[in-house]
């Protein structure tokens, strides 16, 4: 459960969060030049969670990470030695809190119904769990496949950018994106929660466009799919727009030591608040890789 946890913290941040804006082609893989660069550099758009059976890298991709010197994510998901930690993000310290208080009485029932009938446990277990432990195993459960078959495309890529020898930096902290969701009331999210169980149906046939979508390598139906989506619309600046914006320079100075491969959540590309548009009006040169 905790690597699931630890892989989807990004994903639901994709999934869930954007706005309008410009479109950007039928290409993940963006090349970045210009502005004194020495050496090109690239964005790619990735899904945090498929089926090992599902995923593959197109040449240029691989391409693309091979050719740089240095490979750039949004957290460290190479670290396995966080569980503890982990945990303690993830579970209330305040001896009041209950997640079934979050809930009333006829929801709650509603939703320990589905954990047992489709996952195996009861939420009496979960009690002093945050919303977002529910959301991220919800989430996971839209992946069709079993837990051991799921992989995560960024932790692949860091692996080969780890036999490459290749130096990976970060763009956020674990402790930073937890802090996000830890920004928005229990209670927004237990009402996310349940939007999800009562359309279970239809949540999971989105999730499967998503993913065809991405193989499929058109960032701009899979932006308009993701804007689509209307939980949390209060929270976008927060969580996609502010973030974007913070990581533009960490991205300006890594790109100056050298050609980086950026690999980060699709919808972070797209937009007018997205990092092409962004990295755009930095006076970069911004194109597609097809």
């Amino acid at each position: 459960m905790l690597r699931i946890i630890r892989t989807i913290s990004p994903l639901i941040l994709v999934l869930i969060f954007q706005m309008n804006g410009h479109a950007q082609g039928k290409s993940l893989l963006w090349k970045v030049s210009g502005k004194g660069l020495t050496a090109p550099s690239y964005l790619f758009g990735t899904v945090h969670m498929i089926c090992k059976n599902e995923l593959s890298f197109a040449p240029a991709v691989t391409t693309a990470l091979k050719s740089s010197k240095a490979m750039c994510m949004e957290i460290d998901l190479m670290n396995n030695d966080d569980h503890n930690k982990l945990m303690a993000m993830i579970m209330h310290t305040d001896a009041t809190y209950s997640l079934r208080r979050l809930f009333d009485s006829t929801d709650y029932a509603t939703l320990n119904r589905y954990f047992m009938d489709s996952l195996q446990f009861n939420l009496a277990s979960l009690d002093k769990a945050k919303p977002f432990m529910l959301t991220t195993l919800l989430l996971a459960r839209q992946i069709p496949c079993n837990e051991q078959d799921i992989a995560s495309p960024d932790r692949e890529l860091a692996a080969m950018a780890t036999d490459q020898k290749k130096p990976i930096a970060t763009l956020e902290t674990m402790e930073s994106q937890m802090a996000l969701f830890d920004s928005i009331p229990d209670t927004a999210e237990a009402a996310m929660i349940m939007h999800i169980i009562r359309d279970i149906k239809a949540n999971d046939k989105e999730a499967r466009e998503m993913m065809n979508i991405w193989k499929q390598q058109d960032l701009d139906k899979l932006y308009q799919l993701v804007i689509k989506a209307p939980d949390l619309k209060n929270y976008q600046n927060l969580m996609l727009f502010q973030r974007n914006a913070a990581w533009v320079p960490q991205i300006e100075q890594l790109m100056k030591k050298g050609s980086l491969f950026v690999a980060v959540g699709a919808a972070h590309l797209a937009g007018d608040k997205g990092l092409i548009s962004l990295l755009r009006k930095q006076g970069y040169k911004v194109e597609a890789v097809n």
